[in-house]
C-alpha cells in the first residue's frame, strides 16, 4: 500500500504571480550571499587545528587501530572515530595550504545547503524549500566550521533522502550500507545515522505494509549499516567510543543538554514549534512524518551536537505539512541549473576571501617566544589555545587541547579543577611541572599564576605568556 500523504487542497491563485516567482529566487541569492560571508570563517572553531595535527600523525607515525598520544598530559587508550576526515584535512593542507582548506569548507557548506534544498524540494515548492533551507542554515551557523562533524550533517541529509525515496518506491536503500562505513571513518555521529535508518525502515513498513520479503530487505539495511561499521580499521571498538562520549558531557558544553530558549537556538525552537503546529492541524498525519517529528524532538533536547540534526528533520516535517497543502511542482532543469549556478559562485569566490575569526591569529604574536622554548617544553593553556598550539607548535608538549577522547575521566576532572581553581588545582599544576603558560589575559588561572610569582614574558590584547618562578 502506498505511503499515506497529507490531504491536499487547491489554494487560491496567487494575486501577484511575478512576485510569487521572484521571491524564491531572491531568497536563494541571499542564501548564497550568506554562505559566501560564512566561508570566510573556516577556522572559527579551534577544533580544526587539533584535527590537522591528528591527521598528520595518522599519515606518518600513528596506527589507526592503536594511536599514540599528542601530549604527556593524556593517557587514555582511546579510539579514533574521525581518522579519515583528519587525514584528508592534513593532506589538503600539504597540497594546497590554507587556500585548500578554505575551499574544502566552502564545498562542504555549499553541498550541505544544496542537498538540504533538494531534500525539502521533494515535499514542497521552491519558495517553501528555500525559506526552510535558510532557517536551517541560520540555525546551523554556530556549528559550521572546518571540522568533521559537518560531514555528519551532510550524511544525515543523505540518510533522510534515501529513506524518503524508499518510502515512495518501496525499494531498499542499499547505498546506505557503504555510506555507513564511510561515516564511521569520518565522525562519531555515525551511530545516529544507523538509529535513524532503523526507525525510518520500520515506519516505511508500517505505511506501505509490504510483503514479508520486501519488509525483511528494508530492515536489513540498518543491520547492514551497523555491520559495515564493524569492518572499518577500528572495528568493534567504535562502540566503546560512543559510550565514552555520553560519559563526558559534563566537561564539554557541546555534548551537554542544549538550551532551546536562547537566541542562538531560536531557529530550531521555531522549527519544532512549527512542526508540532502543522502536524496538529493536519487532518491526517502519516506515521512516517510523525516519526520524523519525534526524531527531531529527541535530537533537539538530547545534546548540543544533535541540535543541527533536529533542525534538518523538523524542516522536512514542516515542508510536508505547510499551510495550503498541494503536490509540489516537479523539479525541472532550469531550477536545478539555478541551484548549481549559485553553488559554483559560492565556490568560485572562496579562494579570494579574507579569513576572519581565526584563533591562530591570537597565538601568532608569540611565535618567536614559543619557538625559543626547548623542544618538549610543557606549556599550560586553556582548551582553545592548546588546540591551536598542537598544530602551530608540534614540538611543544601541550597537555590541554580540547580533544576529549584521549583523556581519562580522572585527567578531565583534574584539568577542569585546574581551570576553575577548585581544590587540588595546585597539585595538578605541580604534577604537570610546566615550563611556560600561555593563557587568556582575563583567565582566573592567569591571575593565580601571577599571584604565585609567575612572570609576564609577553602580553597581547588576548593572551599573556608567563614563565614559572625560579626554584
Amino acid at each position: 500500500m502506498a505511503a499515506t500523504e497529507p490531504p491536499e487542497a487547491s489554494p487560491p491563485a496567487a494575486r501577484f504571480p511575478l512576485l510569487a516567482r521572484a521571491w524564491p529566487v531572491a531568497t536563494g541569492v541571499l542564501l548564497a550571499a550568506l554562505l559566501v560571508a560564512w566561508e570566510r570563517r573556516p577556522f572559527r572553531a579551534f577544533d580544526t587545528y587539533f584535527h590537522l595535527r591528528f591527521g598528520e600523525h595518522f599519515r606518518h607515525d600513528w596506527s589507526i587501530g592503536h594511536p599514540g598520544q599528542p601530549s604527556t598530559g593524556s593517557s587514555h587508550d582511546w579510539v579514533p572515530t574521525q581518522w579519515l576526515a583528519q587525514v584528508l584535512l592534513s593532506w589538503t593542507f600539504d597540497v594546497a595550504g590554507r587556500t585548500g582548506l578554505v575551499l574544502v569548507f566552502a564545498a562542504l557548506v555549499t553541498a550541505l545547503a544544496a542537498a538540504l534544498y533538494l531534500l525539502l524540494r521533494r515535499r514542497a515548492g521552491p519558495g517553501t524549500a528555500v525559506l526552510l533551507t535558510a532557517v536551517v542554515l541560520v540555525g546551523l551557523l554556530p556549528s559550521l566550521s572546518l571540522r568533521p562533524q559537518v560531514l555528519s550533517y551532510l550524511l544525515f541529509v543523505a540518510v533522510l533522502a534515501a529513506w524518503d525515496r524508499a518510502r515512495r518506491t518501496g525499494s531498499a536503500p542499499w547505498l546506505l550500507v557503504p555510506l555507513a562505513w564511510l561515516w564511521a571513518t569520518c565522525h562519531g555521529m555515525w551511530i545516529l545515522g544507523v538509529g535513524t535508518s532503523a526507525l525510518l525502515a520500520v515506519l516505511v513498513i508500517v505505511e506501505r505494509r509490504p510483503e514479508r520479503r520486501r519488509a525483511a530487505l528494508l530492515l536489513t539495511v540498518p543491520v547492514g549499516m551497523l555491520a559495515a561499521t564493524l569492518v572499518t580499521p577500528v572495528g568493534p571498538r567504535l562502540f566503546s567510543a560512543v559510550v565514552l562520549v555520553n560519559s563526558r558531557a559534563e566537561y564539554f558544553a557541546e555534548w551537554g543538554v542544549p538550551e532551546l530558549l536562547t537566541v542562538g537556538s531560536a531557529p530550531v525552537a521555531l522549527l519544532l514549534a512549527l512542526a508540532v503546529l502543522v502536524m496538529v492541524r493536519a487532518a491526517a498525519a502519516a506515521p512516517y512524518d510523525a516519526g520524523l517529528l519525534a526524531l527531531g524532538g529527541v535530537f533537539a533536547v538530547y545534546s548540543g551536537r544533535t541540535v543541527p540534526l533536529a533542525a534538518i528533520a523538523l524542516a522536512l516535517v514542516v515542508a510536508t505539512y505547510r499551510g495550503h497543502r498541494r503536490a509540489p511542482a516537479p523539479l525541472r532543469r532550469p531550477e536545478l541549473a539555478a541551484v548549481l549556478a549559485l553553488g559554483v559562485v559560492v565556490l568560485a569566490l572562496a579562494p579570494f576571501q579574507t579569513v576572519v575569526q581565526d584563533p591562530a591569529d591570537e597565538v601568532r604574536p608569540f611565535r618567536g617566544a614559543l619557538d625559543a622554548l626547548p623542544d618538549s617544553s610543557l606549556v599550560v593553556t586553556d582548551w582553545r589555545t592548546g588546540g591551536v598550539l598542537l598544530w602551530t607548535h608540534p614540538e611543544l608538549d601541550v597537555p590541554l587541547h580540547g580533544y576529549g577522547d584521549v583523556y581519562t575521566d580522572a585527567e578531565l576532572e583534574d584539568y577542569a579543577d585546574l581551570a576553575a581553581l577548585r581544590p587540588g588545582w595546585d597539585t595538578t599544576l605541580a604534577r604537570l611541572d610546566p615550563d611556560a603558560a600561555l593563557m587568556a589575559s582575563d583567565d582566573r588561572l592567569t591571575y593565580a599564576l601571577e599571584r604565585d610569582g609567575w612572570t609576564v614574558e609577553q602580553r597581547s590584547r588576548d593572551l599573556v605568556l608567563l614563565a614559572p618562578p625560579v626554584s
